[in-house]
């Protein structure tokens, strides 16, 4: 049987003015050059999912929010990698701060619309899905999705 790995990370969905703040990617990157992300990243040890999104956020963007709440509870399936990235999405419109100019080894920070992102061709390719989720739930509803995805990003199971 095949080890894998499971990689717990976060995202946050932060919104202002009907805008939504993403981190575009460094186009010289390796890895999903010039997409747009929500700020996130790998949970560390001893540190809660909430503390992650919040330690990421500050690092990506320059902005500390406060309070955010977990809204979506995601796995992605990366079996030709051998790995499942469990996702914690929060929201968060409580933050304080100055968006950063550059983060260092990824991109740089940046408000687009809803409809500028929905309709964007540079979006992580579930990340459309779960912002249209984000924006549909109840106050205190948590929702939970799963994707399996093969080499090319398509996904090609979902639940």
């Amino acid at each position: 049987m095949k080890k894998i790995d499971f990689i717990s990370t976060t995202n946050t969905l932060i919104t202002k003015d009907d805008q939504i703040l993403f981190v575009q990617r460094d186009k010289n990157l390796k890895d999903f050059p010039g997409w747009l992300m929500l700020p996130g990243g790998k949970q560390e040890v001893n540190e809660t999912p909430s503390k992650t999104a919040i330690r990421e956020t500050k690092e990506e963007t320059g902005l500390k929010i406060r309070d955010p709440k977990l809204k979506i509870i995601a796995t992605h399936n990366h079996e030709y990698q051998s790995k499942v990235y469990i996702v914690f999405i929060f929201s968060s419109t409580n933050f304080s701060g100055r968006l950063i100019k550059q983060e260092k080894a990824f991109g740089k920070p940046v408000w687009l619309g809803y409809n500028e992102a929905l309709n964007s061709k540079n979006i992580y390719p579930d990340l459309k899905n779960h912002i249209k989720i984000m924006q549909s739930l109840k106050k205190h509803e948590l929702v939970y999705t799963y994707n399996k995805f093969n080499e090319k990003l398509e996904i090609v199971e979902s639940h």
